[in-house]
């Protein structure tokens, strides 16, 4: 019982039969998270180029994958006695910093990124390290996490003393081994540590606060064009995106998905990896249609509406389509053969409106694209079981 007490952390699997819910703790987390979101939008509407749409993307892919590696921490172990939210403070002052590096990462300041990056990635192997120690049962889980993010910690390390652009790479050598260690993990142990998940609500938190940014995005077009008739309306088009989007992903949330999945067979959990990392594309899309929007109100306005605002606007939304679509059909109840065609038919009408919407004004591509995501949540809800 005194060696209990004396544990720095006390870490263990959940074990309870009642729903799981984030705590307060993890709330706080996400919300200090937005702070790296909100610095990758403004950088995206900072710089509209080829070369910022590219960077947007290649940031959006680490910051999010922090977010998953201590949101799914919390979700395998106990987070709420007082050393770890100590050590969560600290990841959340890490956050701060990071996201303060973003806009410059790839423009002068790797360096600075990569550091505060590895350090981050140092709290996750310790905090690993200590459920090996803590937790018998999830000992070839955490012990094969801590190895393959050592591998990766030490190339985030190495960059940070290797010139760009060969710190680039090492920097996307580090992410394969990181974001394919879980799936590879899961799918060969011997023994599959299965605590009472949560994590389906973690993404679904996660969607409303990248909507949130979107929101901000449009209200910011609109305040900074004083009420013009043409950005009010297109900022009421990109409220109503907004909102599609919200339903055409909580209509069909399931919150059981990893939970069956750690239950289930090989097959189970392979689906869980898709769906869980499909998310990606529907966070990227949510945050770069909010800053399409905002394009287009200033457009709306007198600017120009160039070819790369039409990419971030209707790119945006393909991505969001894509990964919506992918993982609620790797989710245990799927989707209907109808459904999926009819997103992907919208999916490829917003992809080919990138070099044909240049005839349409910004006001008149936010109304076809908004309207066309309300006709197609119609036509979903009409498939939709009823209960």
């Amino acid at each position: 019982m005194t060696r209990q007490r004396s544990h720095p952390l006390r870490l263990h699997l959940g074990e309870e039969r009642d729903t799981r819910h984030a705590t307060w703790l993890e709330l706080f987390f996400d919300l200090v998270l937005v702070l790296a979101i909100a610095e990758l939008a403004q950088m995206l509407h900072s710089d509209l180029s080829w070369t910022g749409i590219a960077s947007f993307a290649a940031l959006f892919i680490p910051v999010w994958w922090l977010w998953i590696d201590f949101s799914y921490y919390a979700d395998q172990f106990d987070i709420n006695n007082g050393p770890y939210r100590l050590v969560m403070f600290g990841v959340m002052f890490g956050l701060v910093v990071m996201a303060l590096t973003v806009p410059n990462a790839l423009r002068g300041g790797s360096a600075e990124f990569a550091t505060i990056y590895a350090a981050l990635r140092l709290v996750i192997i310790i905090l690993y390290v200590q459920a090996w120690r803590f937790v018998p049962q999830s000992r070839e889980l955490t012990a094969r996490y801590s190895l393959s993010f050592s591998v990766a910690f030490f190339l985030w390390l190495l960059s940070i003393a290797v010139p760009e652009p060969a710190r680039f790479w090492l920097w996307a050598v580090a992410l394969l081994i990181e974001i394919s260690n879980g799936p590879i993990t899961y799918l060969t142990i011997r023994t599959v540590p299965t605590q009472q998940s949560h994590m389906d609500e973690r993404f679904g938190l996660f969607v409303i606060i990248v909507l949130g940014e979107a929101i901000i995005a449009v209200a910011t077009g609109v305040s900074q064009t004083e009420w013009q008739w043409r950005s009010v309306l297109t900022g009421m088009g990109g409220f109503l995106t907004a909102v599609s989007l919200w339903w055409m992903y909580f209509e069909r949330a399931d919150e059981s998905t990893i939970h069956q999945a750690l239950r289930g067979g090989k097959l189970a959990l392979l689906r869980s990896y898709i769906y869980g990392y499909s998310h990606v594309l529907a966070f990227m899309g949510i945050v770069a249609t909010g800053v399409g929007i905002q394009f287009a109100i200033e457009a709306a306005s007198g600017q120009a509406f160039m070819a790369e605002a039409r990419t971030i606007l209707c790119g945006g939304i393909t991505l969001f389509l894509i990964g919506v679509t992918t993982l609620q059909w790797a989710s245990p109840n799927s989707l209907p053969k109808g459904v999926i065609k009819a997103r992907s038919l919208l999916a490829l009408l917003a992809f080919c409106l990138i070099p044909l919407g240049s005839g349409l004004s910004p006001l008149s591509l936010v109304l076809l694209l908004s309207l066309s995501l309300v006709a197609l949540n119609r036509f979903d809800g009409i498939s939709l079981p009823t209960s």
